[in-house]
């Protein structure tokens, strides 16, 4: 699951406030929840029937009722539902109790510290499993399509584990002049080769079993049939899986039935390089893709080497394309002859070759003799070319195929990462790749976020963003024109910095009030410097942290007043999560802001345990309803009702409406038809350098 998924989230809690704190740790983790509290088992079982959960946060009771309930209820509902257990006694005994329950997760009460994390590992747990069913079903649908294709292929199939047939489709049955697979069942493909041919046979299926090559092999042999009739035959044999286990399929073809010379040109077009002769791109992938299935099912490991040929394009440039193919075919041969018959050896892509060798047959060479071997043998290459000798090296990046890779690709991204590692220091040599180790989510310390802010401010690497939030009905005489305001920070390398994760580190460190400063002064700036005819107003976030600040307050004084602007211009919003537990503060806060003619809107609506009650007590002007409501809208009725919901309760208190993240046609028309006065999204107009947003227009195509 990933964490922009919406969570449906049950909290079992004595009461809401308690239930919000837990919340509030998973929105500032950024965690797109959809929660539900919960006090009794009469709340939790109608929340059962009504939705599929993906996590359940519970403490160990509520009164009378108990973890273990909780758990038999979620068993007894047939959901996969992780239940974490915030707890004050960590007793082994009572700890064993609760996980024999069916608990995931044990952990302290501190105030969600480590909550995020603990969740963010049991999501990611859920998805898995998620995965593995879906994957368990398709393999299930694929096995029967498998099965019907077998059954009416004019190819003879059958499968083969230990010698013996497990299974012989009905074109193979008569080939040998069987009724049925009852007659075939169990019995030795041995018994199916002639008697001058068995030995001939045994040889070539011992070296096919010990061989780590990874594609098919034939043999052609003399056949007997149940009637002791002989036929000329050839034997393809490939590894594969019948009914969950691993096998032999043999596809046989009578030698008469077409010019076997034709077949071989056939096959080898379908699966080598015309210029080189050696496997083609497409080939490669398959034999990579069975060289992870054999790591997964027995642990063996295979290395793969990226050979990219040095500078080629200069070469390229200097004689030519048809000029290269000697060269190419060439180096092919050289590498091909060092490889050796039990490696698979492919040309990639123009000047790329890779090579797929089992990692037994690496262990014999000292260290990494392959690509020393490779390396020198290429640089002394020479291909003579029109009484010019060519010479070129080789860069090679080398990766591991083990069990634990996700998927092919991310073998060859590895190995191509390495080789690119050599070729920008300078090439001509090899390395292998090493994982390293991400500290994306390390805490930073205070030191270094102010540093990071600071040498941000200075260098300039801070800017901001501004996307228009369009009037969806366009009712007025004179378009308003409407903005949020984003950060947006470049890091020294000129990479995008995660303005979320900054904010998140900052108001840890106690330091989010100082990119609020920053923004606000920007934003006023900004204002100031419009036509004077210009009335664009301005939504900025609001750190919590500054929310509690009085010194922000006179900040906002200071700044309009010296810059001239009225206060109607700017809109600040303040997360709804901040207004559970600091009531009274947001509540002082707006009515400070009132005071200067600004406004205020509550952001991420809809998130919270009881947002009518918070909207009944708060005095804003603006309600945003938070993104999880917009995604697919068009198509999830919940979403749909609960936005109407939302519109009803907002009009009532006389609010206007702002849907965010909205990112199709289909979701807008919802929201229109819905009565919602706001919409902003990437669909709309992705956020800008400047105001430069033509209201006007949009309003006229509105109204169209």
């Amino acid at each position: 699951m990933m964490q922009s998924d919406i969570i449906r989230l049950i909290v079992i809690e004595e009461s809401a406030n308690d239930a919000e704190v837990i919340l509030n740790s998973l929105r500032k983790a950024r965690y797109p929840i959809r929660p539900k509290h919960v006090e009794d088992d009469e709340d939790l079982q109608e929340a059962l029937s009504e939705h599929e959960w993906d996590l359940i946060i519970s403490v160990p009771e509520v009164g009378d009722f108990t973890i273990s309930q909780v758990c038999d209820m979620v068993k007894s509902s047939k959901q996969d539902i992780p239940v974490i257990v915030i707890s004050d006694n960590f007793d082994c005994k009572v700890m064993s109790e609760l996980f024999n329950a069916g608990v995931k997760r044990i952990i302290p009460n501190d105030s969600g510290s480590c909550l995020p994390s603990v969740v963010g590992f049991e999501l990611s747990n859920l998805a898995e499993r998620r995965k593995l069913q879906h994957l368990e079903q398709l393999y299930k649908e694929s096995q029967k399509n498998n099965k019907m294709l077998l059954a009416t292929s004019r190819d003879a199939i059958c499968y083969v584990h230990d010698g013996m047939h497990i299974y012989a489709n009905p074109s193979y049955q008569k080939m040998f002049n069987y009724k049925n697979m009852d007659d075939l069942e169990g019995l030795p493909i041995m018994d199916l080769v002639a008697d001058g041919d068995q030995s001939k046979f045994k040889d070539f299926m011992r070296e096919f079993m010990n061989d780590e090559r990874l594609e098919e092999r034939q043999i052609a042999l003399e056949g007997l049939c149940s009637n002791n009739k002989k036929l000329k035959l050839t034997m393809e044999f490939s590894q594969a899986i019948y009914d969950n286990e691993r096998c032999l399929q043999v596809t046989v073809r009578e030698q008469s039935q077409g010019n076997k010379e034709m077949e071989k040109q056939l096959l080898q077009m379908t699966r080598r390089d015309q210029l080189t002769g050696l496997f083609n791109r497409q080939f490669f992938s398959e034999l990579l893709d069975n060289a992870l299935t054999k790591a997964i099912e027995n642990h063996t490991r295979s290395r793969l080497f990226y050979i990219s040929l040095d500078d080629f394009d200069k070469t390229k440039e200097t004689i030519g394309v048809s000029g290269c193919d000697p060269i190419i075919k060439n180096i092919a041969n050289v590498i091909k002859k060092l490889a050796g018959k039990s490696a698979s050896l492919a040309r990639f892509d123009e000047y790329v070759f890779t090579l797929l060798i089992a990692d037994k047959d690496c262990k014999k060479c000292a260290g990494n003799e392959p690509a020393e071997k490779i390396c020198k043998a290429i640089a002394d290459t020479v291909t003579e070319l029109e009484g010019q000798s060519n010479i070129t090296t080789c860069s090679i990046g080398i990766a591991q195929i083990v069990a634990s890779v996700a998927k092919p690709q991310d073998v060859l991204t590895d190995a191509h990462a390495a080789c690119k590692n050599v070729i920008e220091n300078g090439g001509n040599g090899f390395e292998i790749y090493k994982a390293t180790a991400k500290g994306d989510q390390e805490e930073m310390k205070s030191s270094d976020i102010a540093n990071i802010i600071e040498s941000a401010i200075e260098d300039k690497r801070m800017s901001l963003r501004y996307q228009p939030i369009v009037n969806l009905h366009g009712d007025e005489e004179e378009p308003q024109e409407i903005y949020e305001v984003f950060l947006r920070v470049i890091d020294e390398e000129g990479n995008m910095f995660p303005t979320g994760k900054l904010f998140t580190d900052a108001e840890n460190a106690n330091l989010s009030t100082k990119l609020d400063r920053w923004v606000l002064q920007e934003a006023v700036k900004t204002l100031a410097e419009q036509d004077s005819s210009s009335k664009a107003r301005l939504f900025i976030k609001l750190s919590d942290q500054a929310i509690k600040d009085d010194s922000i307050l006179l900040f906002i004084r200071k700044l309009l007043k010296s810059s001239k602007l009225p206060g109607e211009r700017l809109v600040f919003e303040i997360s709804e999560s901040i207004t559970i537990t600091q009531v009274t503060a947001v509540k002082n806060f707006i009515t400070q802001l009132k005071s200067l003619n600004c406004q205020s809107a509550l952001e991420h609506f809809g998130t919270g345990l009881n947002s009518e009650a918070t909207l009944e007590r708060l005095p804003v002007n603006y309600i945003k309803i938070d993104s999880v409501f917009s995604k697919d809208l068009s198509k999830d009725a919940e979403n749909q009702e609960a936005v109407k919901n939302f519109v009803k309760l907002a009009h009532d208190s006389d609010k206007q409406v702002i849907a965010e993240a909205v990112e199709d046609a289909n979701s807008l028309t919802v929201l229109w038809s819905s009565e919602v006065d706001f919409a902003q999204g990437h669909y709309l107009q992705e956020p800008l350098e400047d105001l430069e947003f033509d209201f006007s227009d949009e309003e006229e195509e509105e109204e169209e």
